[in-house]
């Protein structure tokens, strides 16, 4: 993927099953430049991806219908070029470990300050793959 120049817009698709955490991160990475559209579960998001035209999919790890490994898979698959950062308050490093195989650029824990999300979009979208350390 080729990083884009500093005035464009980036489109970025947040997939939540809580609605509060999917309107709060809209909002707040709208503030910052990106557009943003949102998905409540994997199922959705891959229908999104499909009409859509995303720089990267934030998602939670753990959906109903269809989880985030089963879901970074898919997009792998099918738009290999798409980075996936996952977000989890999950302490189980498992779960984050396949996430990783399944094919996720980035992690962040929740809670997590907008500047920080912001770094990793950024570091996602204009770096190449970060080692498995830079991830956690």
């Amino acid at each position: 993927m080729e990083p884009r120049s500093s005035e464009a817009k980036l489109n970025v698709l947040v997939v939540d099953d809580d609605d509060c955490i999917r309107e709060v991160l809209t909002i707040l990475l709208s503030r910052r430049e990106y557009r943003c559209q949102s998905a409540t579960n994997g199922i959705e998001a891959m229908q999104k991806v499909r009409q859509g035209n995303f720089d990267a999919v934030i998602t939670d790890l753990q959906m109903p219908e269809m989880d985030e490994v089963v879901l970074t898979r898919e997009l792998r698959q099918y738009f290999s070029d798409l980075p996936v950062m996952i977000m989890t308050g999950q302490p189980d490093g498992s779960l984050v470990e396949s996430a990783i195989t399944a094919g996720a650029i980035e992690v962040i824990r929740k809670p997590f300050e907008i500047s920080e999300l912001a770094v990793k979009i950024h570091r996602m979208l204009h770096v190449q793959e970060p080692t498995r350390e830079q991830r956690a």
